[in-house]
Order: C-alpha cells, then structure tokens, then sequence
C-alpha cells in the first residue's frame, strides 16, 4: 500500500477514535523500514508511488503488540488491537479486555467515593454543582466503558462456545 492508501483505509477504520495524519504515517513508514518491519518498494523508473508491504518480521511484532501481556492498558490501544485482530485470534485479547473492564469499575468506585466526599466536605459550596456535574461526565464515560467491555467479553464467551 502507498502511504496514501494506508490514510484512506485508516480512515475508514480507527480514525473514528484516534486520528492519524500523513506527518505520522510517513515517519513511521521510514522507522518501519529502517528496523526492517516494512519492505518500501519503488516502481521501475522511479516513477509512480512507492509501495510498503509488511515483512514476515513485522508480521510477528504486530502479533505480539497485538496479544502481548499489559501491565495496563489504554482503551485506544485496547480498540486499535481489537480493530485489528483476526476474528479467529480474539479470545487471546480476553484477559487485555478483563482487565480494562476491572479498571474501569475501579475508577467508577473512585468517582462514587469522591463525590461522597464532595458532598460530605463541601455540600454548602455554591460551586458543588459544578464539580458534580463534571464528575458525571467521568462517571458516564465509564459507565459506557464497562458496559462495552461487558459486551465484548460476551461476544468472546460465544466465539468460544462456538468453536467447541
């Protein structure tokens, strides 16, 4: 693919939650060629758009940043691996996806114990509204994070199901 083949798929794809312009794509095209994870491929005459193909190397990296333990993991990350994982493969992002799912409670314990605290130590503020409504947008974000992760925790229990 050219590098503007790989923007055009990527925006077709991830781009709906992590953007990606050509002053990225490029520079880790030639870091990818460099460690040898990218062929770069140039047209006979040096005319035409210079192609890049994943090597066999590469291949084997991708799959180990794709199913490789994490201490923690960001949900981006977590959705640019689950984006590009073969249906096959899933099941091995399962415990990745556990655990984002127990960070996710975590943080909603966080968000109830502050606000209590919030109003324990400043119900009589005039701005305790304020905080509570900015610590609602949290609270949300989160819920809508476990509930995903709940979701595809489900899809992965059935593509197990299935393949017994």
């Amino acid at each position: 693919m050219t590098g503007y083949e790989i923007k055009r798929a990527y925006e077709r794809g991830p781009a709906h939650f992590m953007s990606m312009s050509f002053g990225q794509i490029y520079p880790v095209l030639k870091q990818l060629t460099a460690e040898k994870l990218a062929r770069r491929e140039k047209p006979e005459g040096g005319r035409g758009s210079v192609r890049y193909s994943i090597t066999a190397s590469g291949l084997a990296t991708l799959r180990q940043w794709l199913f490789g333990r994490r201490e923690q993991i960001s949900s981006r990350e977590l959705l640019l691996r689950l984006f590009f994982s073969p249906l096959e493969d899933l099941p091995a992002l399962k415990e990745s996806v556990e655990a984002f799912h127990q960070d996710e409670r975590r943080q909603l314990e966080h968000y109830r114990e502050t606000g209590k605290w919030l109003r324990e130590v400043h119900g009589k503020n005039s701005r305790l509204a304020m905080w509570e409504l900015t610590l609602d947008y949290g609270v949300g974000e989160s819920q809508a994070r476990v509930r995903w992760a709940e979701q595809v925790l489900r899809f992965i229990d059935e593509l197990e199901r299935r393949k017994k």
